[in-house]
């Protein structure tokens, strides 16, 4: 008996020296010129396998470590990287000294990023998709993090996926709106000096905030005391949608009473834009304040924002109209109105946005965080409208010599272009046209401005568990409640000197004549005289709710990590019309059906570590998700009908992935595939032969999303480092999916148009808007604070997205070879166009003045970006929906161009 007590005694004493041979480790990692904290800082330690982030506060710690030496490879999105080493006792604590780093230089990207994410306002908010990928928190990925900006300008996505699939959060709280599942950068314009903090995930990682999403997700963490104390001052000069952009903030940090205060203005401004007949006005607020109570266990941050602008835009326009001005970044929509430029396109968008959160730290290891929102999306943008009238648009299809037959035409309007005499909005004429018809009698407008407008009130609720189990096991938890009104209408902004515009539909005159009942746009007020500020058209609500909840396990060992997690949500919709509209009188006022429905996700993942170096990481998720209400209804402006078999997309994602971290070269390989099944989308235009606007649906598409990513960071040495990043990649259809075709007015060529299915042929085709091909190679160079940079940067394999209208089957079954005309059409018709392929070069140049002062120094940055662009790099688009069989339609597609040479200068103070 007492030899079993003195062996167990023994073999304690023995085991003691091996289990005491770990030690915590403890430190915080600063900007080595201002002195404040970096936070989202990544530390490595390659023997151990171990990974740790600093929190708002610069800090970590990281416990039972093994002894010995040590390296420490330091990364993150806004630091240069670094490489330390250090001796770890066998026991005990290890409180490092304070670790000193400097700011990236690609942080100044951050500037030139936001640019990125401003063109994304470009597109106007009823197009089919926002197409810039923008992160907002430069990625500690290699491959994301050189990719950001350098490839925006091409309309590169992050593995071709739409916006939709890229989650955004401010403080916890979820911010992709439920209309069209995106985020709006506009609600966070010119205030970008705040929105640089944050935790960001790639394609299905583990994450501490969202379940995920295929696409990746941020964190944008807006909380007062993740501010250093002091001033900021930044001004920028460039020349793309804007030349000049401020912004003023100030912190006071964390203060002893546990309080702390953040603010910001800012604003941009253009006159006139690079692109002529554009202009941009801007001004921008933002307001943290925190308190944190209990020494840090609880802390409650209120913070608001808003970014009103207002701006005129650019439109895509015919390859014939660019040819014939010899300019690519043409825009049709302004002309001179009594000596002034004027658009006809504005946009006017206001976001004010307020969210209240909360941090509860239950114990060391729990932390619960809560947060709520509230925003009010005001968006309008002005077009113009016309009524028994031609077409005052200047590229209408009309106004181009080759719409003609007869040399004469041909020549007349090939010399009228090249004089300018009809490449522009012609205001004096719609005033003089509306003025003689007033003069006769007839009161009501033929030329008008209307102003379309789609607000989106939408609060949000999010609430998120973070559990640390043991050394080996962490667990995370979510809920969120989301609620969404979007309201659509439009109302009259200029009447160019009419009396008023009479509230019927052109197109449905056409068919039923003047005074016709379905002619009636609202036959509760039939025969309306809309005047300026007036609603007219179209009015109704799309109310949208949705709640989810999740759940994520991760583990960690010394040679393997994985983690899994699975989320269940439920998504409705429905709209709420307030107008009787004559077309369909039956379906579009009152409440519509109310659509549900019940989504699930899972994901996996797995990480393989050879050693502290070398690791081999797989990830594979399946989920099931709602359509968007912007998708699912066909004509949302006059009835409820949607797509007859509304059902959940099906997502399945993979990939693998091999990670390296040698002392002088850093990457990333991966392989990746992304099947899509049961899609739906929606493309509106006008059809000129039927003379009707259409809204073609298409339901049951499917995609695959595939391909291989590289990104590397090779360092040469202190001074030199060398990046590359390229994606090879596949993004095609891989069905045909079915086309429901539906005319606003209801009829097509006096034949009933309501819900007309046809097959489309879209098999193998491939996804448009964006190139396939990519590569970025650059070359930076720091020293004594100067640094130097240029970058390569190349797109390929870029393709017109297909418009349905030329791909119905109907349209080609007695297509024969034999005929030689109609086969050539066919061809024609079919073939998708492929551009060219396209190289840039940008250059920077800066330098960071480091003042003896503590906490104070200037950045300063110059750029030079697309000096290889010839102005002939088209980056995006999609066919025009003009449909002619008979013969080669020559003018048949719409581009958008990079805007030529861009630069720009920037210049920050903190005081």
């Amino acid at each position: 008996m007492y030899k079993k007590y003195i062996l167990f005694a023994l073999l304690s004493a023995a085991s003691t020296p091996i289990f005491a041979q770990k030690a915590n480790v403890q430190g915080i990692v600063r900007n080595q010129l201002s002195k404040e904290p970096f936070s989202n800082v990544r530390l490595v330690f390659e023997k151990n396998q171990k990974t740790v982030v600093t929190d708002s506060k610069g800090n970590f710690n990281l416990p039972k470590l093994n002894s010995g030496e040590e390296t420490i490879l330091i990364t993150g999105g806004n630091i240069q990287e670094t490489k330390i080493t250090v001796q770890i006792p066998t026991s005990g604590l290890l409180k490092m000294e304070d670790i000193y780093v400097l700011p990236s230089t690609d942080n100044d990207n951050m500037v030139q990023l936001s640019m990125a994410a401003d063109d994304l306002l470009d597109d106007d908010n009823e197009s089919f998709d926002q197409n810039i990928s923008a992160k907002i928190i430069l990625s500690n990925d290699v491959y994301v993090n050189k990719i950001g900006y350098q490839l925006s300008q091409f309309r590169f996505r992050l593995r071709g996926y739409n916006n939709r699939y890229e989650q955004k959060y401010i403080n916890g709280v979820h911010f992709n709106d439920q209309l069209r599942g995106v985020f709006n950068y506009a609600s966070i314009g010119a205030i970008n000096d705040l929105t640089r903090n944050g935790d960001e995930d790639n394609a299905m990682d583990a994450s501490t905030f969202t379940f995920g999403s295929i696409g990746g997700s941020e964190n944008i963490n807006m909380r007062a005391s993740t501010f250093a104390k002091g001033a900021k001052a930044t001004a920028t000069y460039t020349n793309r949608n804007y030349y000049s952009r401020s912004m003023l903030s100030y912190s006071t940090g964390l203060m002893d009473n546990g309080w702390a205060f953040t603010g910001l203005i800012g604003g941009r401004y253009a006159d006139k834009g690079y692109v002529e007949g554009t202009f941009y006005k801007n001004v921008s607020y933002a307001l943290s304040i925190e308190k944190q109570f209990q020494q840090g266990k609880h802390s409650l941050s209120l913070v608001t924002f808003g970014s009103p602008v207002e701006r005129g835009q650019q439109s895509g326009s015919f390859q014939e109209a660019y040819d014939l001005l010899d300019n690519n970044l043409y825009n049709p929509n302004w002309g001179y109105q009594d000596g002034k430029i004027r658009n006809s396109r504005v946009v006017t968008a206001y976001d004010p946005t307020a969210i209240l959160s909360h941090i509860w730290k239950i114990d060391p290891n729990t932390k619960l965080t809560t947060g709520i929102s509230l925003h009010y999306g005001k968006y309008a943008s002005t077009a113009l409208n016309w009524y028994r009238a031609k077409d005052p648009r200047p590229d209408y299809y009309r106004n181009l010599p080759s719409y003609y037959t007869q040399q004469e035409d041909i020549d007349k309007y090939t010399e009228a272009w090249k004089s300018k005499a009809v490449s522009q909005v012609d205001w004096a004429s719609l005033y003089n046209q509306n003025k003689e018809a007033v003069m006769k009698g007839e009161l009501s407008a033929l030329y008008m401005v209307e102003k379309r407008h789609s607000d989106l009130l939408e609060s949000s609720f999010n609430s998120t568990l973070n559990k640390t189990i043991n050394e080996h096991s962490k667990l995370t938890a979510g809920i969120a409640v989301k609620g969404s009104q979007s309201q659509q209408y439009k109302t009259v902004d200029d009447l160019l000197g009419a009396e008023y515009v009479l509230d019927t539909d052109k197109y449905a005159e056409q068919d039923f004549g003047q005074g016709a009942l379905p002619a009636q746009n609202n036959l509760l007020n039939p025969d309306f005289k809309a005047r300026e500020g007036d609603t007219f058209g179209y009015r109704f609500n799309i109310n949208m709710k949705s709640a989810n909840a999740w759940l994520q396990n991760e583990y960690s060992y010394s040679n393997i990590d994985f983690f899994y997690g699975t989320q269940l949500s439920y998504t409705s919709f429905e709209r709420i019309g307030y107008m009787k509209n004559g077309r369909f009188p039956n379906d579009s006022y009152g409440k519509g059906q109310e659509h549900h429905f019940v989504d699930y996700a899972f994901k996996g993942g797995m990480t393989y570590k050879f050693n502290g170096r070398h690791l081999l990481n797989a990830k594979i998720s399946y989920q099931t998700k709602a359509p968007l209400a912007n998708d699912a209804y066909v004509s949302p402006r006059v009835s409820d009908f949607t797509l007859a078999d509304l059902k959940s997309a099906k997502i399945f994602s993979t990939d693998i992935s091999y990670i390296f971290s040698l002392p002088k070269l850093n990457g990333r390989l991966s392989v990746f595939q992304t099947n899509f099944t049961d899609l739906i989308s929606r493309q509106s235009y006008y059809n000129d032969a039927a003379r009707t606007f259409i809204n073609h649906g298409l339901e049951d598409m499917d995609q695959i999303h595939r391909g291989v990513e590289l990104g590397l960071t090779y360092k040469i040495d202190n001074n030199w480092s060398i990046d590359l990043a390229a994606t090879k990649a596949e993004y095609y259809y891989s069905n045909n999916p079915m086309g429901v075709m539906n005319s606003e007015n209801g009829y097509i060529n006096g034949i009933p148009a309501t819900n007309v299915r046809e097959t489309v042929y879209l098999n193998n085709y491939y996804v448009g808007g964006m190139p396939q091909t990519t590569g970025t190679f650059g070359l930076r160079y720091f020293v004594d604070y100067w640094f130097f940079g240029a970058n390569v940067n190349y797109a390929g394999d870029m393709y017109l997205a297909k418009a349905p209208l030329r791909q119905l089957m109907s349209d080609y079954s007695t297509i024969s070879p034999d005929d030689a005309e109609l086969y050539e059409a066919y061809q024609n018709l079919t073939h998708q166009e492929k551009f060219k392929n396209s190289a840039t070069v940008d250059l920077s140049i800066g330098k960071i003045l480091y003042l003896k002062d503590r906490g104070k120094s200037i950045n300063f940055n110059l750029a030079v970006n697309n000096v290889l662009n010839d102005k002939n790099i088209r980056t995006g688009g999609y066919e025009n929906a003009r449909l002619d069989i008979t013969a080669p339609n020559k003018f048949n597609s719409k581009y958008y161009y990079m805007q030529g040479i861009n630069c720009f200068l920037n210049v920050s103070y903190r005081f």
